[in-house]
């Protein structure tokens, strides 16, 4: 298996790395001449819609209100000028239909997300290296992955992380990992398209950041307690609750995808009973600080 259908086969196992192009800029120029050829009709339907309204023909002045007496006028092929109104119409029918979806497509197109840029780069690596996938293509679209204009290429399926942690994760860490333990322990898929190629589940990635976010969260708390029950004077203690609800907050903008108004609302809490602690429990005599 080669070229085109070795390609489809590791974009089709693989979505996050499905990377083609949006053609933003020729689906824009689509829909300005779609607008454009829309205009000029709406403004020959109003023409039309005037010249009716003038005539001495009963008829032509009714179809203004009465759809039916505008279409017969328009299958009425003896008077072109009357029919004139209805054929305009509808060709604007056939013509917003076209200018509508492509208006929606456009959007949802444009709401899809860039490619991981580790995505890109393997998919990049995985063409042009022979021990890999070893695709080139002959055609003008031989270069839209080697050369992209990234600003144009979106996934299929892009990678987002809940987390920065978890995006480090799965971008920097697990690669450190196949390159010093990985690599001996997991052995390539035997088949065309994953040949030396080792695939990681993003869902481990995502679990270990979870486990990571959830021991934090107990730790900090349980540190802060027992940090403070040993410190007996005042100062220190308030420097100690700033530094632990610093943390805190840091460490829920890094571990979790938290809203800023969630941060705010979990650190006021943690700050809470940090204060509550000190106020209602002195330090030990010995060891204070």
């Amino acid at each position: 298996m080669e070229g085109y259908p070795k390609l489809a086969s590791l974009m089709g196992a693989c979505p996050e790395v499905a990377i083609l192009r949006r053609f933003g800029s020729l689906n824009a120029r689509n829909l300005l001449y779609l607008q454009a050829e829309l205009v000029a009709l709406e403004e020959t339907l109003r023409a039309c819609t005037e010249r009716n309204n003038a005539s001495n023909d009963a008829d032509r002045i009714r179809s203004a209100r009465d759809w039916y007496t505008l279409s017969r006028l328009g299958n009425n092929g003896s008077n072109v000028g009357a029919g004139e109104e209805w054929w305009t119409m509808l060709e604007i029918r056939k013509k917003l239909k076209e200018y509508n979806a492509a208006l929606v497509h456009q959007s949802l197109i444009t709401g899809m997300s860039k490619p991981n840029p580790r995505d890109l780069a393997f998919l990049q690596e995985w063409m042009r290296r022979p021990s890999m996938g070893n695709v080139y293509l002959l055609g003008q679209d031989s270069d839209i992955w080697a050369n992209p204009e990234e600003s144009d290429l979106i996934a299929l399926q892009a990678r987002h992380s809940d987390s920065p942690v978890s995006r480090w994760m799965s971008d920097t860490l697990v690669h450190w990992y196949h390159q010093a333990i990985g690599r001996k322990l997991r052995k390539p898929k035997a088949s065309d398209w994953t040949a030396n190629t080792v695939i990681y589940s993003e869902n481990g990635v995502t679990r270990l950041a979870s486990v990571l976010g959830v021991f934090l969260s107990s730790l900090l708390p349980i540190a802060s307690i027992v940090v403070l029950y040993y410190i007996g004077s005042d100062t220190i203690r308030l420097v100690v609750i700033a530094l632990f609800t610093a943390c805190f907050s840091i460490s829920m903008c890094l571990v979790t995808s938290a809203r800023v108004v969630d941060v705010f609302t979990a650190t006021a809490a943690f700050t809470a009973v940090q204060v509550v602690f000190v106020g209602t429990n002195g330090p030990r005599n010995e060891g204070k600080v």
